[in-house]
């Protein structure tokens, strides 16, 4: 048996919604540990330094308008953020025809166009009637939870084109196939972002330094409150304690937060057991597939085409390029977006097979030059073992009007956290930011 050490609060995980939430708990003077299954802090934040020294996102990256909380912190632990460059045309690929557009207006014909905004209208009238705490208990819940998000876009639109540009801009931000998906599920994680236009407007600029930096340094700031290379084994609670065993240690805390995937919690051992409630939702949360491959060239010559390096296909095997050039363009950056059904299928290739293929979809967007980059680095999240897919959990139809209850709700002494918990911009870096700093606050008005 090992020492039991006492602290007030356990995190179980060291991604941006655990490190929020021991920053709140910091700042009131709780003591906590926070215990980490990888060698590394961040989650799902992955950056690293390429052999032409450019940092790059192997994981989360983006910077909404909209993320306060994220920006905060960006501040206050004294990172930059840069503008994604968006001078110049977007290369549209709908129906497998290839167009350039101005900015996030699809070329689409005016029908098409129509359709789109018959939809927003749609879409925005039913997330009146959606709470974004209790999605669950909307009077169009069972209904929408009913749909796939393919049905839903079949019943209420009308225009092939809208329907494939639609579909595609969804399936790139879910990373799974319109079918695998509830209609109640898409609604709600518009309701979290406060705008039917999320799809398209998340993307804003992005961490210089890198989006894992900002874990590091929130971690550095914990001083020995994290421990590494610790998967947790066995959570033992009661209303009033819970027991966190980990294979060299053991920690007892009035409160335990569990900061990861709901499809991660399903490897630990609960005594008691956990309730059926949130053992099925467990069982039903695995992540979408999502592969990110980086392209590093000399420099952005797609700018001087007057392009700004931005792509939504909805042909294989891309989804979506973004530029993620460094700041006055020393080098030049594509940051190509594998999911759903492409990335299973391409994980099934050899790398080089791989890169190929995308290297060739690169040629066909932007010419020749895209033929020749110096590096590429790619990140398969599905194989992560400690993650299994990305960017979130997204959930099948019946899921959450049967088990959704179940994601955030406190058992005994065990309190949830991580973005797929948000209401505020769930899936999303700001989400987990934000699930983190609440749960802290609600589990700090529990302890005595």
């Amino acid at each position: 048996m090992h020492n039991i050490r006492d602290v007030d609060v356990v995190i179980v995980g060291a991604g941006l919604a655990g490190l929020a939430a021991a920053l709140e708990l910091k700042k009131k003077n709780y003591s906590f540990m926070v215990i980490e299954a990888r060698n590394r802090y961040g989650g799902r934040l992955h950056s690293i330094k390429t052999d032409e020294g450019v940092t790059i996102d192997l994981g989360a990256q983006w910077v909404g308008t909209n993320h306060k909380r994220l920006k905060r912190l960006i501040a206050d632990f004294g990172l930059h953020t840069t503008p994604t460059y968006t001078k110049g045309k977007t290369i549209f690929q709908v129906c497998g025809k290839k167009r350039n557009g101005k900015g996030e207006i699809p070329p689409l014909s005016p029908i098409g166009l129509l359709d789109m905004l018959n939809l927003k209208r749609k879409i925005n009238n039913l997330i009146k009637q959606i709470p974004a705490e209790t999605p669950w208990t909307s009077p169009v819940a069972h209904e929408l939870d009913k749909q796939t998000i393919d049905s839903f876009i079949q019943t209420n639109m009308f225009s092939q084109e809208g329907r494939s540009f639609y579909g595609m801009v969804v399936e790139e931000a879910l990373c799974a196939k319109l079918y695998e998906v509830s209609a109640l599920n898409l609604l709600w994680s518009i309701k979290t972002t406060g705008s039917g236009n999320y799809l398209l407007e998340a993307e804003n600029e992005w961490i210089v330094e890198g989006a894992q930096v900002l874990a590091e340094r929130i971690a550095e700031s914990l001083g020995n409150s994290i421990v590494y290379h610790s998967p947790v084994e066995q959570i033992i609670y009661d209303k009033d304690f819970g027991i966190v065993h980990t294979a060299n240690n053991c920690w007892k805390a009035q409160r335990v937060i569990i900061a990861i995937p709901p499809n991660l919690s399903a490897r630990i051992k609960f005594s008691p057991p956990l309730p059926a409630q949130r053992v099925q939702l467990s069982d039903r949360a695995g992540l979408a597939s999502v592969t990110k491959m980086i392209f590093v060239y000399e420099q952005p010559f797609w700018r001087k085409d007057g392009l700004n390096g931005k792509v939504y296909s909805d042909q294989a095997p891309v989804q979506l390029i973004m530029d993620s050039s460094p700041p006055h363009g020393r080098k030049g950056v594509l940051t190509v977006l594998i999911s759903g059904e492409c990335a299973r299928l391409m994980g099934t290739l050899e790398a080089s097979n791989r890169q190929q293929e995308v290297i060739k979809a690169l040629v066909y967007f932007f010419g020749s030059k895209a033929s020749h980059p110096q590096s590429v680095y790619e990140k398969n999240w599905s194989e992560d073992e400690w993650t299994r897919g990305g960017y979130g959990t997204h959930f099948a139809t019946g899921v959450l009007t049967q088990f959704g209850t179940a994601l955030s709700e406190p058992v005994s002494s065990l309190y949830w956290a991580g973005t797929e918990t948000a209401t505020e911009w769930r899936t999303y870096m700001e989400g987990a930011v934000q699930s983190g700093q609440n749960i802290a606050v609600e589990v700090i008005s529990t302890i005595r």
